[in-house]
């Protein structure tokens, strides 16, 4: 069909962080970016109004600019709105989408929802860039929102989800959809089956601001070149997504998971994702009780919460390090405490901060000593080492008894042998519960996965997604088990408590960076068919090289393939993935089967069958293999953290109660 309008939508890629410390991109929209694009369009609409420029930006940018705002400035960028010269869309940035709780992610929608009322708008699109995939979650929240439309541009050198360009995502239990049209790239030309109108983006890179006056006549020449008879009109995501209205209804359906494949980067700095996750828990909290807490405040304390699932965790890598040199335990020490290698790591630290700030946000309201001392404690228990008073020491392998299970442990601190009070046996020998493992991966590793994963031809795709380099190091692809050294019980009416202490060997210690002391914490309640299981590490060495730490939970189940997990709130099956999207890992609160329910309070990536990194197979797991929380990994580089040396602490509760 012919096209006669070409909506054309001008953006930039916002990352919080990458190009620079996220504060000075920030201060760089703030002082330049929203003043060009401000001067642009003034200029435009002068010397030729029918080539407007209309810059579309995130919420969350908008209402931060605002905040921070002169007088005189909120003033021009009202003025801007008014004329129709900036339009935000509904996302406040592009998240990782699988971290957030339902709670968390409608505040972030509110966002535009605030600004619309401020500014009588009614936004009904949205636009992810970067990231390949999210979560079917997130279908019924933006549909809740009034989004109709997302548009979600993949980052070129990663696989995107076998899907078609236009679809309409539904939620079948919700019994909700959205229009979505993906891109392998930030953004295209595109258009939809039977529709005479298309989109094309004229999209400028990573924070490289707004286009100049030039630029912006480039484009619409390049495109008038392209579709001599178009309409060429400077357009939002709104108006496209009100034209295609008309099409909807013949646009085919897709009702499986996508996920996000590049969600193993969350796993890359466990302290942060668990401060994070104990003010999630707040946040949901708070507004589940309606809290009466000053909006301004409230709106901080949130937004600023939001910072930390959004995709950009540090500087780039290739920019601000380009490093390939010194990943050896003694070459990285020769130069993680010089200047540049500091710098760099500083924007890990700037990213974690967050956490901090959103507390901050709170001072002066009732809530600010709730979060205060909850960060706090939470922070101190982290590096508390177990007490060992009031414990026994007991064989591992001798059958203790519960008032709910029969219980035994393996060498390696895992549980061997778990039946309940009914006689269901949830753990064997060949099914264990709690077994920690310490992975380490070489140059063959990520040879495979860039096989399977990456597009070769763009140059700084293989240095974002790769570890250049790593074949001339002593790296090596292999497991590493523990032993269980001693365990010690103490029990009282409510609770049996054993105390797993354990030990890697020496060599993933001093080679590679394995911890040197770990514990498991198995805790099994006097008054229901409950288990606590917390690991607990100490001392763990920084170390460059690629490695992961991971907890598997095999139980014994009658239907291994009815695994579900809980994501954005929805009960998902890791079965029901679309082609290329991600069937080995996610970020999940909840995983069940049946009568067992484990939740996960500090870690959040989860890999259903087999413990997966580096390893796009690009097909359903086998769930007979049970399911394996990711602690920790920094297998990928590019601008998450590449090292941690931190104690850490992750708890999970097993629940054996009602299917």
């Amino acid at each position: 069909m012919t096209i006669h309008t070409l909506h054309l939508i001008f953006k930039t890629h916002l990352d919080l962080g990458f190009t620079h410390y996220a504060a000075d991109v920030a201060q760089e929209y703030f002082t330049h970016y929203f003043p060009k694009a401000m001067q642009t369009a003034r200029t435009q609409r002068a010397e030729d109004p029918r080539r407007r420029f209309v810059w579309t930006t995130a919420a969350w940018l908008v209402d931060a600019y605002l905040d921070q705002a002169s007088p005189a400035q909120r003033r021009e960028i009202e003025q801007a709105i008014e004329d129709g010269d900036l339009i935000w869309h509904g996302l406040p940035f592009t998240m990782h989408s699988e971290l957030l709780d339902p709670a968390l992610f409608r505040h972030g929608l509110s966002i535009a929802k605030r600004l619309d009322a401020r500014f009588g708008r009614q936004t009904i699109a949205a636009k992810a860039t970067d990231v390949p995939g999210h979560t079917r979650g997130i279908v019924p929240l933006l549909a809740e929102a009034g989004i109709e439309f997302l548009h979600i541009g993949v980052n070129e050198a990663s696989t995107p989800p076998n899907v078609p360009p236009v679809f309409v995502w539904r939620d079948e239990e919700m019994q909700t959809e959205l229009t979505v049209m993906y891109v392998h790239a930030y953004g295209a030309t595109q258009t939809a089956p039977g529709l005479d109108e298309a989109i094309a983006f004229a999209h400028t890179n990573d924070n490289a601001g707004p286009q100049t006056p030039d630029q912006v006549r480039d484009a619409y020449d390049h495109l008038q070149a392209d579709y001599p008879d178009a309409r060429i009109v400077a357009s939002s995501l709104d108006d496209f997504a009100r034209a295609l209205r008309a099409v909807k209804a013949d646009l085919p359906v897709v009702t499986g998971e996508i996920g996000d494949t590049w969600i193993h980067g969350a796993g890359t700095d466990p302290s942060k994702l668990s401060d994070y996750k104990v003010l999630r828990r707040l946040h949901r909290q708070w507004t589940e009780n309606k809290v009466d807490i000053d909006p301004i405040a409230w709106n901080r304390f949130a937004d600023t919460l939001l910072c930390v699932p959004e995709h950009t965790w540090g500087m780039d890598e290739k920019t601000h390090l380009d490093d390939y040199a010194h990943y050896s335990r003694a070459d990285f020490e020769r130069v993680r405490h010089t200047p540049k290698w500091e710098a760099f790591a500083a924007s890990w630290a700037e990213q974690r901060a967050y956490v901090d700030a959103a507390v901050a946000a709170l001072q002066g309201t009732p809530l600010h000593a709730e979060a205060s001392e909850a960060l706090t404690g939470h922070r101190a228990e982290r590096t508390q080492r177990p007490d060992l008073a009031n414990f026994t020491p007991v064989s591992p392998s001798a059958p203790l008894r519960t008032p709910h299970f029969d219980v035994a442990f393996d060498e390696t601190g895992a549980i061997n042998h778990l039946v309940d009070a009914a006689g269901n046996v949830w753990a064997t020998p060949a099914n264990v519960l709690g077994l920690l493992r310490y992975q380490t991966f070489d140059n063959d590793d990520y040879e495979r996965f860039m096989d399977q994963y990456l597009d070769r031809s763009h140059w700084w795709g293989i240095l974002d997604f790769s570890m250049p380099g790593l074949e001339k190091t002593d790296a090596i692809s292999r497991w590493w088990l523990p032993s269980l050294q001693a365990a010690y019980l103490r029990q009282d009416a409510s609770e049996w408590t054993v105390l797993a202490q354990l030990g890697l060997p020496p060599d993933s210690t001093q080679q590679f960076g394995a911890p040197a002391a770990a514990w498991i914490r198995y805790v099994f309640a006097a008054d229901a068919p409950r288990v606590d299981v917390t690991v607990h590490w100490f001392d763990k060495p920084a170390n460059r090289l690629p490695e992961a730490l991971w907890l598997t939970f095999n139980p014994s189940v009658d239907t291994p393939d009815a695994w579900q997990m809980s994501k954005l709130g929805r009960w998902i099956s890791p079965l029901d993935v679309v082609d290329r999207g991600n069937h080995e890992l996610h970020a999940v609160d909840t995983v069940r089967n049946g009568m067992l329910h484990i939740e996960t309070w500090d870690a959040a990536l989860m890999s259903p069958g087999a413990p997966k990194l580096l390893n796009f197979q690009n097909k359903n797991p086998d769930l007979r293999g049970g399911v394996h929380f990711n602690l920790y990994n920094n297998v990928w580089g590019t601008n998450f953290p590449m090292w941690y040396d931190d104690d850490a602490r992750f708890r999970f509760r097993l629940s054996f109660g009602e299917g």
